[in-house]
């Protein structure tokens, strides 16, 4: 048969040939690919801030108002009964029936034996952010009254929670010795200076204040002074 050359060709392979361009376009992915996405770069780690040493979380009320203290007089460990003081300076601490306890305004409390008033125990809370080098300095000003200030041996600490403490210091004069430390208990931190003269009641008195020091428990904060 003889196509008259006038006459259009049929459209039909042309309207294929773009269905078939266009499916390729479509299976390649007419949308161009998401760009990548930026990858942050690591922080370095952030170490927290130290915290502070706790308060004690234990209330002054659910301490006993009565308990048994280990006391060692002449190399015999003996168990006496302590009565519960709570000081309005933030610290609890136990008191033996030979010794009386009582607030010293504006930051203190003082315990002194009762058969001999020349023998107490004295107890400061103090700043916790308070210079150590003015504290030692202070401190042996303080013993000079008495004799040369020195070091105080751990050994002769006579209450565990106080053998880490940060000052301790002692003086021995004619007649009478005298200690001082200051130590962190419970996040609380505190002075504690020992009066002791050289007679006989010491025997007894120095273990019950050592044996009282080791029952002190951080209550509370430190009131405003």
């Amino acid at each position: 048969m003889t196509t008259d050359p006038a006459t259009p060709r049929s459209a039909k392979p042309f309207t294929w040939a773009a269905c078939l361009l266009a499916g390729l376009l479509a299976a390649c992915g007419a949308e161009p690919p998401p760009a990548p996405q930026e990858v942050p770069e690591p922080q370095p780690a952030v170490t927290p801030a130290p915290r502070p040493p706790a308060i004690a979380d234990e209330p002054p009320e659910a301490l006993p108002p009565v308990r048994e203290l280990e006391v060692i007089v002449e190399g015999q460990l003996e168990l006496r009964e302590a009565t519960l003081f709570e000081s309005p300076q933030g610290y609890a601490i136990y008191v033996l029936p030979q010794l009386t306890m009582t607030p010293e305004e504006p930051c203190c409390d003082i315990a002194w034996a009762r058969a001999d008033d020349g023998f107490f125990l004295r107890i400061e809370r103090i700043d916790p952010d308070q210079d150590l080098a003015v504290l030692r300095e202070n401190m042996a000003l303080s013993l000079s009254a008495i004799g040369e200030a020195e070091a105080m041996p751990a050994d002769q600490i006579g209450a565990e929670p106080l053998r880490d403490a940060e000052l301790a210091m002692q003086a021995r004069g004619d007649g009478i010795s005298g200690y001082m430390l200051v130590a962190r208990i419970d996040g609380g931190r505190y002075r504690i200076t020992m009066h002791m003269p050289h007679r006989e009641a010491l025997e007894g008195i120095a273990p019950s204040m050592w044996a009282m020091l080791s029952s002190l428990r951080t209550t509370g904060p430190r009131p405003p002074v």
